[in-house]
């Protein structure tokens, strides 16, 4: 079993997402989302590598989504990630968001018995 993160930066792809997850028939959860970097040029705390984080920030709206799934197969998540990594252009655009898979080891609540 796995948890799938997503880290949307570029939020005019998220319908598109959520198609993804859709087709699949596969849930997800969507939250609001900042990036630290964001929370720190507001408070114009001065960092030098937060320059470059500017960069990317400066033209783009500064909250992104965060999009986590439970998926129970390794194939079923081979099938979502390599059709998000799709979607997204591979992320070879800078800044439109980031990715990450952990297992996990147990769940409980809503339906966890589906997912066992």
């Amino acid at each position: 079993m796995f948890a799938l993160f997503l880290i949307l930066n570029d939020i005019s792809k998220l319908d598109n997402i959520h198609e993804v997850f859709y087709q699949e028939e596969i849930g997800a959860t969507t939250i609001d989302s900042q990036g630290m970097g964001k929370v720190l040029l507001d408070h114009n705390i001065n960092i030098p590598m937060l320059d470059n984080v500017k960069k990317l920030i400066d033209g783009r709206k500064p909250y992104s989504k965060m999009i986590i799934s439970i998926i129970k197969e390794r194939e079923r998540l081979d099938d979502v990630v390599g059709k998000v990594r799709e979607e997204l252009d591979y992320f070879n655009e800078p800044g439109v968001g980031f990715m990450f898979v952990i297992p996990v080891l147990e769940v409980y609540g809503s339906n966890a018995d589906d997912l066992k």
